[in-house]
């Protein structure tokens, strides 16, 4: 299979079967690979007459630092990833991109398909050993990272509340891992766990 464009409607289709599969039912889209596919088809007799699908502007290297490429979908072209009917999750990678934005099922109450953008304002390709930094501004880089992957996670993930047992799960990117769980309580005073009738308390979750 391979992505498709519909030069009247502008939509841009992306088959599962085109995605990197990592485990569970989290796969990645690897966006210049996709940026090239969608050069080639405005390159190709189909696509020629019609207006581009997007911007590219490659890492760029300045003072020793290497930055990630920029992709931009443009003359409001949007994606849309294929729906098995199974619910999955995409993380976009090797671009900072505005896909999320561009992505036309992101919007619809019956995709099953979730969206991890990874866009950094100071994203930079950093090879090992060349970094610059010394021992400990690694590390502290390394935990500002980690809090802010445990951030986006609790935005993005599964969060499940059991009112059963009065428990809230997170779940990893993988949708079968779990993160984190506490119980929560329909009062301030935690005397009452949650029973699926409203929440006033949560637990710290470990």
């Amino acid at each position: 299979m391979a992505i498709t464009v519909d030069p009247l409607t502008k939509i841009i289709s992306v088959p599962q079967a085109d995605l990197t599969f990592v485990t569970g039912t989290l796969y990645i889209l690897d966006t210049d690979w996709f940026r090239l596919q969608l050069k080639a088809w405005e390159a190709s007799s189909v696509g020629m007459p019609f207006e581009d699908t997007h911007l590219h502007n490659t890492t760029v290297t300045v003072a020793g630092t290497t930055y990630f490429r920029t992709i931009e979908i443009i003359n409001n072209y949007s994606l849309t990833l294929e729906d098995t009917g199974s619910y999955y999750t995409v993380r976009l990678e090797g671009s900072n991109n505005n896909f999320f934005d561009a992505e036309n099922g992101i919007y619809n109450p019956h995709s099953n398909v979730g969206i991890i953008p990874t866009n950094s304002a100071g994203g930079q390709v950093i090879e090992t050993g060349v970094s610059g930094l010394t021992a400990g501004e690694s590390t502290k880089l390394d935990t500002i990272n980690t809090n802010s992957e445990i951030v986006r996670k609790f935005q993005t993930n599964r969060m499940h509340t059991d009112n059963t047992t009065g428990v809230l799960t997170l779940w990893d990117d993988d949708d079968i891992t779990v993160l984190y769980s506490g119980n929560i309580y329909e009062d301030v005073l935690a005397a009452q766990l949650y029973r699926g009738q409203g929440i006033e308390r949560r637990n710290k979750l470990t």
